[in-house]
């Protein structure tokens, strides 16, 4: 297969995940269209159409409501990790400063809003890694058993947490440099 069946693939495959269609119907799916394009040589859009269109026909033929791309939940995790890590970036940047000053946060002692900060931070770090290296419904290919779906790229997980270890080293140089 070319690059354009591969690409086809992983964006077939990205708009039945958008869809939350099951991983076995999802490796069906695929294999299908990995066999009829080896056996025919036609182009993937024309012989399926755009991957949405096609995700969506595969949605309606299984039952699914193929309306909505992408679920609320993702988005709203989205919005608490970010959330999370800035505020417990806060927390532990801003204990720090207190606890050099002699002083509080948050009306706390600031080894407690330092110590809060850094348990959110680990929390939500330690969760992020579960994420980047978990699939909860894997896509196992039906004729072999392999997995479907590419391997996630090795710089995901860094990108994850990089802005957050970023904005908690700038605030202990501060602290370091303070007074």
């Amino acid at each position: 297969m070319t690059d354009r069946p591969h690409a086809y693939r992983d964006d077939l495959l990205m708009a039945l995940r958008q869809r939350e269609v099951p991983g076995p119907r999802i490796a069906e799916a695929l294999a299908e269209v990995d066999s009829h394009l080896s056996e025919s040589g036609e182009d993937p859009t024309e012989a399926f159409g755009p991957p949405d269109a096609y995700a969506d026909r595969l949605c309606e033929a299984i039952g699914l409501d193929p309306g909505e791309t992408w679920t609320p939940g993702d988005t709203g995790a989205a919005v608490v990790y970010g959330l999370g890590s800035a505020a417990g970036a806060w927390l532990a940047i801003d204990g720090a400063l207190a606890w050099r000053a002699d002083g509080t946060s948050l009306g706390l002692p600031a080894w407690v809003a330092l110590s809060v900060g850094l348990v959110v931070l680990s929390v939500l770090w330690v969760r992020l890694v579960g994420l980047a290296r978990s699939d909860p419904d894997p896509v196992r290919d039906p004729r072999d058993g392999r997995d479907m779906v590419p391997p996630r790229p090795w710089w995901l997980l860094p990108v994850m947490v990089a802005p957050t270890v970023l904005v908690v080293a700038i605030g202990i140089v501060v602290v370091a440099l303070v007074r």
